[in-house]
């Protein structure tokens, strides 16, 4: 068993599965209220799609199908948010199967429909294909270009992924830069995250951890995982910050709250340790298993070892170790492959 792991990334995707946004809208005319949604439905029905939004928030929770029957209507009707909004729900398998194409379809006619949130959702849809969709790397850059254009900082933010991995594009690193820094402002926590992974790692310049650790800090307030863990690192590490291992933790701790598998898995690590006070085995194994239950290789092969080796509280367990180590294979782990086959002996 090592100590906790350090984060180190490239350029990552923001996900594309978001709802609509934007001012609040006035409230609908002539009685429409969550007391009379027969008004509303019937405004809905007649193209407001303000009547459309109350329906379908007051329906939501206990009448899904009818929800949903009424965002298709809003969108058939040429209601782009609604589109975009049940585009959101196909993708997510929210209130009924996956169905990627069926988002896709959606999202196109958000898009059309000139609301940058769908146009952003359908450029990542684009790039990243999957379960009947097929990537289209020309449709990504022209639905991403017009979600930036159109003001929306994840479009940005993905837009200038294409740029600086050379998806789609030749790589263009002031480019992707630009749009990292018009993303940020707007409030993607992602394209921070990804500025300062620019900015420690000298892609596009000299090297700045300082620089990068403030992006980073952003990014952390404005909820992007990445910027925490990044950020975790470098005070893990003594590094464009002062060394403060209780801060690294907390930054961890904080990365794994927002869904940032791997820091809960160095999280977790840091708890069996007492990395950064008394060790606490009971809750490192917890949210270890959390974290592999969610789909994190890492969390699943740290695992596998506490299990092998035992620390206090947990009892060695090969059997367990190995079926963790299956999984981390599983999920794409080549060292939990490794792992696996040498628990397992000759």
């Amino acid at each position: 068993m090592h100590g906790v792991r350090l984060l180190v990334a490239v350029l990552m995707l923001t996900s594309g599965c978001r709802r609509s946004s934007g001012e609040p809208a006035p409230p609908p005319a002539d009685g429409c209220s969550e007391r009379d949604l027969a008004a509303c439905e019937a405004q809905c029905e007649r193209g407001d799609p303000r009547a459309c939004g109350v329906v379908v928030t007051s329906l939501t929770p206990g009448d899904p199908q009818r929800a949903s029957d009424v965002l298709q209507r809003s969108c058939d009707a040429g209601h782009a948010t609604a589109c975009n909004d049940l585009g959101v729900w196909r993708m997510a398998g929210k209130h009924g199967p996956r169905d990627l194409p069926a988002a896709l379809e959606l999202f196109q006619r958000g898009c059309a429909g000139e609301l940058p949130a769908a146009c952003a959702n359908l450029g990542v849809l684009s790039l990243q294909g999957g379960d009947g969709v097929v990537p289209h790397l020309t449709r990504a850059l022209s639905a991403l270009t017009v979600a930036c254009e159109g003001g929306d900082p994840i479009g940005c933010a993905n837009l200038g992924t294409m740029y600086g991995t050379g998806t789609g594009v030749s790589v263009d690193y002031p480019r992707a830069m630009q749009l990292f820094e018009r993303g940020c402002v707007g409030g993607s926590g992602q394209a921070c995250a990804n500025l300062g992974q620019a900015h420690e790692k000298g892609a596009a310049g000299p090297a700045d951890p300082g620089l990068a650790a403030r992006y980073y800090d952003k990014g952390c307030a404005a909820g992007s995982p990445d910027a925490c863990a990044y950020l975790g690192g470098l005070y893990a590490q003594g590094i464009g910050v002062a060394a403060d291992r209780g801060r690294a933790i907390e930054l961890m701790a904080r990365s794994c709250e927002l869904g940032g598998l791997d820091a809960c898995s160095d999280l977790g690590i840091a708890l069996i340790l007492g990395d950064a006070g008394p060790a606490d085995p009971e809750r490192g194994v917890q949210v270890l298993q959390r974290a592999c239950d969610a789909g994190g290789a890492r969390a699943c092969l740290n695992l596998a070892a506490v299990f092998h080796d035992g620390v206090t509280g947990v009892p060695v367990d090969q059997g367990r170790a190995v079926e963790l180590a299956d999984r981390a294979c599983a999920l794409g782990e080549a060292k939990g492959c490794a792992a696996a086959q040498q628990l397992r002996g000759p």
